[in-house]
Formats: C-alpha cells, sequence, structure tokens
C-alpha cells in the first residue's frame, strides 16, 4: 500500500489549485526525438499508472476545492469526456461502438477506485482501429475526378451531431470530407496533380500520430476525462507533458 501522506507531501509542489493543474510525475518515461510506433500489445494499464491512479483520487477527494463524490453520475460524464476526448468531431466511431462500449458508462468510477483501467485501452484500441480504417477508406478517394458544380453540404463541424449510424453513413461522410479537402486545395490554387500526395501525406500523418500515442498518453487522456468531469480547468500532465510544460514556463 501507499503512504499516501508521504506521498501526496511529496509532489505537493507540482499541484497548482489556483491554476488547477495536477502534474504528478509518478510514471517513468523520457521523451524521444523520433517516436516509435506503438504495439497494441503495449496499450496496457501498468503498476505505475494504478499508483498513480490511486494518488490522484486521494488528491481529488483530500485536496480539491470541489468535492465530487466519485459515483455512477460523474462515472457518466467520464464516459462521455473520453469519448469526445478521442473522438472529438465524430468521425470514426460509430453508433454500434457506442452502444458497445456503453457499458462502462457507469462503471468508470468503481475502476478508477480499484485502478483497473484495462477498459479504457481497449476503447482505445478499438479507436486506433476505426482510424485505420478511416484512412485506408479515404486515400483510394483522392484520385477520383468529382464534380463540383452540384448543390451538396459538407458538415465540417460534427460535435453535436449524432454517430454515424453505422459504417456506410460514416462511408458517406468521409467521401464528403475528402471531396471537400480537394475543393479548398483546388481553391488554394493547389496544382491538381499535387493534390493526391498531398492528401495521402496529410491523412497517413493523422494514422502515424494515432499509432505513436503510447500507454501514458492513453492514460492521461482517460485521467483529463476524470479530472474535467470535476472541474474544466483540472488537469493531470503526463512526465513527458509535464516536461514540456516546466520548460515553457
Amino acid at each position: 500500500m501507499i503512504d499516501e501522506s508521504n506521498t501526496v507531501k511529496k509532489y505537493m509542489p507540482k499541484i497548482f489549485f489556483q491554476s488547477i493543474f495536477i502534474a504528478l510525475l509518478v510514471l517513468a518515461g523520457n521523451s524521444q526525438a523520433e517516436t516509435p510506433v506503438v504495439d497494441a500489445d503495449e496499450l496496457q494499464s501498468t503498476e505505475q499508472h494504478q499508483r498513480a491512479t490511486q494518488i490522484i483520487n486521494h488528491i481529488l477527494k483530500s485536496y480539491h476545492y470541489k468535492l465530487t463524490e466519485l459515483d455512477d453520475a460523474l462515472s457518466t460524464e467520464i464516459f462521455d469526456n473520453y469519448l469526445e476526448s478521442l473522438d472529438p468531431n465524430r468521425s470514426y466511431f460509430t453508433q454500434a461502438d457506442i452502444d458497445r462500449f456503453g457499458k462502462y458508462r457507469t462503471r468508470f468510477d468503481d475502476m478508477l477506485r480499484e485502478q483497473r483501467l484495462e477498459p479504457v485501452y481497449e476503447i482505445f484500441k478499438v479507436y486506433r482501429q476505426r482510424v485505420k480504417e478511416r484512412i485506408e477508406f479515404a486515400k483510394p478517394l483522392f484520385d477520383k475526378e468529382y464534380d463540383f458544380t452540384t448543390d451538396a453540404r459538407y458538415q465540417y463541424d460534427r460535435r453535436e451531431s449524432p454517430w454515424a449510424a453505422d459504417q456506410a453513413e460514416l462511408d458517406e461522410l468521409w467521401q464528403k470530407r475528402v471531396k471537400n479537402d480537394i475543393l479548398l486545395l483546388l481553391i488554394a490554387d493547389k496544382p491538381a496533380d499535387n493534390i493526391s500526395d498531398t492528401l495521402t501525406e496529410r491523412y497517413e500523418r493523422i494514422a502515424t500520430s494515432t499509432f505513436q500515442l503510447n500507454a501514458d498518453d492513453v492514460f492521461q487522456t482517460f485521467i483529463n476525462a476524470y479530472t474535467t468531469a470535476i472541474e474544466p480547468h483540472t488537469a493531470y500532465f503526463s512526465p513527458r507533458v509535464s516536461e514540456n510544460f516546466d520548460i515553457s514556463m
């Protein structure tokens, strides 16, 4: 068991409740100049994550100015925040995915108390797969010929939209997205012969950056879904992000 009082004292200088940042350096790791692609087997909760979760629970319960009960209602907010963090524009998950994850909606509070975060990584692995599927679907569309004289609408901001009902609806959304991207490049006087290469590089960068996220990054995303459910200006920094924050300050 962790001596929470001593641990909290140790990390107290890193806690700013006026500016409301939580930066706990309880995870080992160093920044890398070139971030490698992360294997799916590496995306799992570690002992360090469990220790960090226990400490964060204690701090939020004992020291945060806004005392909030960790219950099913808060779990629902954490659940929604986490999905929004992964897919804010609702461009990757379908409603079937959301329904599949629904069994965790009121269980995140229990998982946080018991430091059992496996479902967090399960959801993220599905997200990675959906990103890969969308990029692979989009790339053949870059070389198609499009008629830009027809009357069509593309909803750029889907944050308040329903999740796509199924893959067919998601395919339609991405067809419109690619067509819109091509049109914007043409308007910007991008040579037509270079558009496919430009979009290929842009979309592959989306997949690459997603597959470079490691277990610590996923943990940070989830814990921030937790802290912002309590208060929107409370955040957790992973070691890498905390180091960059300290340097910038």
